[in-house]
């Protein structure tokens, strides 16, 4: 067997040996062993978790467990806790709670969280901050609360995992099946002044990915955004997913088509993910039921798992909105 060039393309070679009395692979078997090895790289990267979902949501602000737990769809991303009391963290039971869908089978429930911005809301943030901004964090030329940190920094990595007031420690405590993880797509902002820029993102997301995964084998971890990270054969078989966000519309203006050549390359990327075995997961923003629909079915027919949301994602999408179906089960 030899690995293709691309990481995610796994190609098998099966050649005759000549020496007698020693019979050629069939083509059948060759068949047999390319299946294997993409099945053993889904399951050994939390595949065997994530191969029943077929619909996600995605819900960051006036989360309502209740209607989460209602709703139909198999995997929800929402916020783990947005004050700095913590205060809308929820606890185990409520997790517990959420991860219970109508039809009794077991929903998979993801914390966001967010590895390239600080946030003035968080749990973490240190009013000290405002007048001695730490080294590791960037100012920012809007309003929004939010800054660019230094994500290679121990300082800022510590917020994140280590120990157990940090984000990802929290996370586990509190039972979630994994993480969304956003920002990846950051290493952009910092690479032209840092070549390794890129790698480190890499190299960040694969830490948070073992560090929990020592803990608990089966913790999951889906990057967002950051797709010419998937170029790298490494984070490629860290990832047990991936999720994109405006893959068709928006990049430009809200609603508006993405360019052709814009979402080519995104697709051929994400194929690489499809190719792994493992799922994509696309959210588009739109208002419009029409567009919505129209998404949907085009997310479908390029082998992703869509969402469609109001940009704000502070309610949940009906499902005949947000995954075209009343129960999300096509």
């Amino acid at each position: 067997m030899r690995r293709s060039e691309h990481p995610a393309n796994v190609a098998i070679e099966c050649r005759g040996n000549k020496h007698i009395g020693m019979l050629a692979p069939t083509r059948r078997l060759c068949a047999f062993l390319a299946v294997g090895v993409l099945l053993f790289t889904f399951a050994t990267a939390g595949g065997v978790k994530l191969s029943g979902v077929k619909s996600w949501a995605y819900q960051l602000q006036n989360v309502d467990p209740i209607e989460i737990k209602l709703s139909p769809y198999d995997l929800v991303a929402i916020d783990y806790g947005f004050d700095r009391l913590n205060a809308t963290a929820f606890p185990r039971e409520v997790v517990e709670l959420m991860r219970s869908k109508p039809s009794r089978n077991r929903r998979l429930l993801l914390a966001y969280l967010n590895v390239a911005e600080a946030d003035e809301s968080r749990f973490y943030w240190q009013a000290k901050w405002a007048q001695e901004r730490p080294n590791w964090l960037r100012p920012t030329t809007d309003a929004s609360g939010s800054f660019l940190v230094k994500y290679w920094q121990p300082e800022w990595q510590s917020i994140l995992y280590g120990n157990a007031d940090a984000y990802l420690d929290r996370i586990l405590t509190a039972g979630y099946d994994g993480i969304l993880v956003d920002g990846a797509e950051r290493f952009e902002d910092w690479k032209r002044t840092r070549p390794t820029a890129a790698a480190e993102m890499i190299g960040l997301i694969s830490a948070l990915a073992s560090y929990a995964r020592r803990q608990r084998g089966d913790f999951l971890l889906i990057p967002q955004n950051g797709d010419a990270l998937l170029s790298d054969a490494a984070f490629l078989r860290t990832i047990d997913g991936f999720a994109r966000e405006e893959l068709l519309y928006g990049e430009k203006a809200p609603e508006a088509r993405n360019s052709h050549s814009s979402i080519a390359d995104s697709v051929r990327r994400l194929n690489w993910v499809v190719a792994a075995g493992k799922p994509v997961f696309v959210i588009e923003y739109t208002s419009d039921p029409q567009l919505a629909a129209s998404m949907l079915r085009e997310l479908r027919a390029l082998g992703f798992i869509g969402y469609v949301a109001d940009r704000a994602l502070k309610t949940l999408s009906p499902p005949v909105f947000g995954c075209g179906q009343p129960d999300c089960s096509q």
